[in-house]
């Protein structure tokens, strides 16, 4: 009786998944956010080796966690995982900085903090932090600032349960055009700020070789900031 229960729901979630695939925009959107976890692998390699980078690793399955369950019409826990993986992963930026506090995170005695990670004075996109790693980064803060600062909030409905976080979403698993098309642009944006961290925190401190690894990302996705379009070219120091 219990096993028939939960047989009807993954036939209901095999159902969600069909209706998505069939959708072609949809899935094309799908398919470049599944393949646009390759970048995110590799940006593991900037911080290879230090304290922070296990945190990032525990980030990356958040994000492969949110795309599971679009795939299969949770969309309350799509955003709930992609939240997850946007706080973690700027949390082991800003860690990268206070490396005492990414050992006490290893041990259990940090909590990552939001208000801290998103500070206008501290935080991964406050020009203090900025500036003390790429310089000339630092005038490009405040536009990624607030778009994290709105996906996290947008995020945050869904993890909170705020009432219109309830919009298409009932007791049936069922595909929603809509509620994907709404984590679809907020996993972009997630991505992107993501990229941007880090490129910004790590990039002028690796090697040239390891510079030419990234080159297609910012060619691709910040070929209008002309700091990180130099410093790809060897420009900027």
């Amino acid at each position: 009786m219990i096993a028939d229960h939960y047989t009807k729901i993954l036939a209901k979630s095999g159902d969600a998944l069909r209706h998505l695939s069939s959708d072609h925009e949809r899935f094309a959107n799908f398919t470049a956010a599944h393949n646009d976890a390759d970048e995110l692998d590799r940006l593991s390699k900037l911080m290879a080796g230090r304290a922070e980078e296990h945190m990032y690793q525990l980030a990356r399955i958040e994000y492969q966690h949110a795309l599971y369950a679009l795939a299969f019409a949770q969309y309350r826990q799509a955003h709930v995982s992609l939240r997850l993986f946007f706080e973690l992963s700027l949390s082991s930026i800003l860690f990268s900085a206070h490396e005492i506090d990414a050992h006490l995170w290893l041990k259990g005695k940090k909590d990552s903090n939001w208000a801290a990670i998103s500070s206008k004075e501290n935080g991964v996109f406050s020009k203090n932090f900025v500036a003390a790693f790429f310089e000339d980064m630092k005038d490009f803060c405040d536009q990624y600032h607030a778009l994290a600062i709105t996906l996290y909030r947008e995020c945050s409905e869904y993890v909170h349960g705020n009432r219109q976080s309830y919009d298409g979403i009932d007791a049936e698993i069922v595909f929603n055009q809509e509620n994907a098309d709404g984590w679809l642009e907020r996993s972009d944006t997630a991505r992107l700020v993501v990229k941007f961290a880090f490129l910004c925190r790590y990039m002028p401190h690796v090697s040239a070789e390891m510079r030419q690894e990234f080159q297609d990302m910012i060619l691709e996705n910040f070929s209008m900031l002309g700091p990180m379009r130099d410093i790809n070219s060897g420009e900027v120091a």
